[in-house]
């Protein structure tokens, strides 16, 4: 054999390596098994030995954060004040028919419009929904929510069909057209259809879901990503595998259905976890939205805890208008948000008397004081 047949019997060897890595890098990628390390002889044909070594510590080492760095990195700052945050992937799962996909277009609008979600000040921003499961119907239902809230939805774009998640080329497609578009808020309703003929109780796929997940989030405009998932039969565990609420930073469950639903955050990776609201639908035109149905004991929070403390000292029975129980409030060490946001809670516990009218309210404690 020739030094030139021995050339070319050797290309044709690392070809058919390459061919065969390839198929089983995709084989393995759709089935959510993890890709074994290409053979000596494809990494040569990929630029992945040699100098290509001494070029990965240098694009690690670029990414090293000193303590400086570290210092100057953006604080944790909410989307939505106390509910969402910012540069954070979140996840809302609930049985079917007890209204995440309410709740997520919900949110949605509130951050497309910049409206205050349940009193909660909201970062404005664009917003994409992914519609996975078609945008049938999802027209009567944003145009309720307009109609109930007086607020057109001009900051939110549809896109009708799944992203498929476990896809790397759809998902730097989408990830090129987030930071383009520099939407803020991106949510993929459901998970489900995007990861398409995936086993949900693989941690192989489902993490692969958490990255691409997060890929978008980094696409944002230093925005958010929610993703929207179903309970098991339990109708109180995220169905699947727990790799998926593991790999997120927020993450909420809905229970109950139209008349009553709680919602309940069931991880926070920054601040606070506990966050518990009763809500209801409310019928609009020929669609619905979310509204509070109150707040039971456990979400009496201590801005409702202070105002109905000034509401008692300082007033007593004889009550308040809203602006002089706001100002006590703000002068026994509220911020004005706080002092709205205590008013607000207080008023959905049955602990107070709200007469006036919706413009001038009047807050009367009811019953005998608690003492302790």
């Amino acid at each position: 054999m020739t030094a030139a047949d021995e050339l070319q019997a050797k290309l044709h060897d690392h070809q058919r390596q390459l061919t065969d890595y390839v198929d089983l890098f995709d084989h393995s990628l759709h089935i959510g098994e993890t890709v074994p390390p290409p053979p000596t002889a494809v990494r040569r044909l990929l630029g992945m030995n040699g100098s290509a070594n001494a070029a990965g510590p240098a694009g690690l080492r670029a990414k090293l954060l000193s303590r400086a760095d570290l210092r100057n990195l953006p604080a944790p700052s909410p989307l939505i004040e106390d509910t969402l945050d910012l540069r954070t992937i979140a996840l809302l799962y609930g049985y079917w028919g007890s209204l995440k996909s309410f709740v997520a277009l919900d949110w949605t609008c509130s951050i497309a419009t910049g409206k205050p979600w349940q009193g909660r000040p909201v970062q404005q921003g664009k917003a994409l929904y992914v519609a996975a499961e078609g945008a049938y119907g999802l027209d009567r239902r944003v145009a309720a929510w307009e109609a109930a809230w007086h607020r057109d939805v001009t900051g939110l774009t549809v896109y009708p069909y799944p992203v498929n998640l476990l896809d790397q080329g759809a998902v730097r497609e989408l990830e090129q057209l987030v930071a383009e578009e520099l939407y803020r808020f991106v949510t993929f309703d459901t998970i489900a259809r995007c990861i398409p003929g995936a086993d949900e109780n693989n941690a192989g796929p489902m993490g692969m879901v958490v990255d691409a997940l997060d890929r978008v989030m980094r696409a944002t405009d230093g925005g958010t990503v929610l993703g929207v998932h179903h309970t098991g039969k339990d109708k109180v565990t995220n169905r699947g595998s727990s790799a998926l609420e593991s790999g997120v930073d927020t993450a909420y469950r809905s229970e109950g259905d139209a008349l009553l639903m709680a919602l309940t955050r069931e991880k926070r990776k920054d601040g606070p976890r506990e966050d518990r609201h009763q809500l209801r639908l409310l019928p609009v035109g020929d669609s619905c939205v979310i509204e509070s149905h109150g707040n039971d004991l456990g979400t009496f929070s201590r801005q409702g805890t202070t105002v109905e403390a000034v509401l008692w000292d300082v007033f007593g029975t004889n009550g308040a208008s809203r602006s002089e129980l706001r100002d006590a409030a703000i002068a026994a060490g509220l911020s004005r948000t706080d002092a709205y946001r205590g008013m607000k809670t207080l008023a959905g516990t049955g602990k107070v008397r709200v007469g006036g009218t919706p413009e001038r309210p009047y807050y009367w404690p009811l019953g005998d004081r608690e003492d302790g």
